[in-house]
């Protein structure tokens, strides 16, 4: 039986998903708060994956974190106003906080789900930190319309099983919590010629 070109691309996309799901769970990871992000006086929330026994630094000093599950860290970071450096192994992000920061930063918009709690997304699964469901393109389409998806996208929301791709779950700097420019982001799949 031969695959067709779009059961080809999705075959494809699934892989490297899965590739890069396993091979980035044995990093740790800053999800929030991002590098260059700005944002408001207040509590800024701390989400990361830690492997082993790494702990957060802010400016050198020790963050207090809870932990939902083994390897997932979070936690609110009451800070001055000013830049601050937080840490994660080997792992580094600055970010500001407060009025008036400098142009090397941009606004933080955090996802709305944050907002929610981490069980609106995540759960525990065969003893592991996950998604609640394998296709993360259900988990978003809990409260992203699949119905207005093309109009955004130009394909169907089944296309892509890995929001991740493009866009950043806990929130980002950009529009729509792009990683990238939407141009770049269409490149992953659809190269220039």
């Amino acid at each position: 039986m031969a695959l067709g070109a779009q059961s080809l691309m999705r075959l494809a996309l699934a892989l490297l998903g899965i590739g890069l799901c396993l091979a980035a769970e044995s990093d740790n990871e800053i999800f929030a708060p991002p590098a260059g992000a700005a944002f408001p006086k207040g509590p800024v929330r701390f989400v990361a994956r830690a492997v082993g026994d790494a702990k957060p630094t802010v400016d050198g000093k020790p963050v207090p974190t809870e932990s939902p599950h083994a390897g997932v860290l979070k936690g609110e970071l009451d800070l001055p106003p000013g830049a601050h450096e937080i840490a994660l192994g080997d792992k580094k992000a600055r970010f500001f906080v407060g009025e008036g920061a400098p142009a090397e930063f941009k606004q933080f918009r955090e996802h709305p789900a944050m907002q929610t709690g981490c069980d609106t997304c995540h759960a525990v699964r065969n003893d592991a930190w996950r998604f609640k469901r394998i296709s993360l393109a259900n988990v978003c389409s809990q409260c992203h319309d699949k119905a207005t998806f093309q109009k955004k996208h130009t394909h169907e929301m089944g296309v892509i099983q890995d929001c991740q791709m493009c866009h950043a779950p806990h929130g980002s700097t950009a529009f729509a919590s792009l990683k990238m420019t939407k141009d770049k982001a269409c490149q992953i799949c659809h190269p220039l010629k």
